[in-house]
């Protein structure tokens, strides 16, 4: 017998030196309204979104070169997947602490990763030195039924 596997249909922005910000929310909000998402979850979504594209153009400058950012939404039947992909400089990940309550959040500095992972249902985050860094959020369509944050990677 064989498996079908579904394929997600695919949305994917690509941007040099972006200033979009207001595209990738509508489109966020759009896409996660036509799934069928609550109004509570649409707004944890483009939040999540708008501070991960923040984070990517914020540190994402490579000295005497264009970062190039990338988007990709990944629409699957029970959730939504919003890969946010730079070209910067990048970071060692396994060196950061994300906080993973409120209370972890002490200063207006450094609280973006946090507040993606607390909006998020799944959250990733893959940074490389002098490559760029990936940060991945998942969205569940199960309004109120949050099985727990699945964390990936």
């Amino acid at each position: 017998m064989k498996i079908k596997t579904i394929q997600p249909e695919q949305v994917f922005f690509k941007f040099r030196n972006p200033r979009y910000l207001r595209v990738i929310r509508d489109n966020t909000e759009d896409i996660a309204r036509r799934m069928g998402f609550e109004e509570d979850q649409i707004f944890e979504l483009a939040m999540a979104v708008d501070e991960a594209y923040t984070n990517a153009i914020e540190h994402s400058g490579r000295v005497g070169g264009e970062a190039e950012l990338e988007i990709e939404y990944l629409i699957y039947e029970n959730r939504l997947e919003v890969s946010v992909k730079d070209s910067g400089c990048g970071f060692d990940s396994a060196r950061l602490e994300i906080p993973k309550t409120l209370k972890g959040l002490h200063s207006s500095r450094g609280r973006g990763l946090g507040l993606i992972r607390m909006l998020s249902d799944g959250f990733e985050l893959r940074s490389t030195p002098g490559v760029g860094t990936l940060i991945r959020i998942i969205k569940y369509l199960q309004a109120r039924q949050k099985m727990g944050m699945v964390a990936l990677g």
